[in-house]
């Protein structure tokens, strides 16, 4: 089986997120030498997100992202949130440098390659460790919602496949 890489520049989490892709982050500075710009809080309202639709090629089913910060330069890694409607899941696919996910709402079902499925109910936390081949997603009858972070590696946060 031929596993396909997304290395696009423009971050995009179509998943998981996924089809997550983004920029090489900036080398850190340090507060003293940060431009002032570098050194404001930023602030995006819920409103100003733009959410789209996982695309068929990475999910099955109604799936929307929302991406909720890309790399900036310290901060080495992208957060998005995803709703899965009941039946829809993530494809099979692995992270570089790892994902954590957050469910926030709904009961949904990851499944690690190799493993039973396991269920994901709203305040669990799911670590999968870098190039471990894993699904995600709603249950057959509820939907599912999560929170997904990921670091960058090679600029690429998730390999479909």
């Amino acid at each position: 089986m031929q596993r396909r890489r997304n290395r696009t520049t423009a971050p995009l989490l179509a998943l998981l997120a996924l089809a997550a892709c983004g920029g090489a982050p900036a080398p850190a500075t340090s507060p003293a030498t940060a431009s002032p710009e570098a050194r404001r809080p930023s602030h995006t309202a819920a409103n100003e997100r733009e959410t789209r639709a996982g695309g068929p090629e990475n999910f099955t089913g109604e799936v929307a992202v929302s991406m909720l910060f890309a790399p900036n330069g310290p901060r080495d890694f992208s957060g998005a949130e995803v709703t899965f409607q009941p039946g829809a899941r993530t494809a099979w696919h692995s992270h570089p440098a790892g994902q954590t996910l957050v469910v926030t709402e709904g009961t949904g079902w990851m499944q690690i390659e190799g493993s039973d499925r396991a269920e994901l109910r709203p305040g669990d936390v799911v670590w999968t460790p870098p190039g471990v081949r894993h699904w995600h997603g709603a249950t057959d009858t509820t939907a599912m919602t999560h929170t997904a972070l990921q670091s960058q590696l090679d600029d690429a946060v998730v390999d479909w496949g």
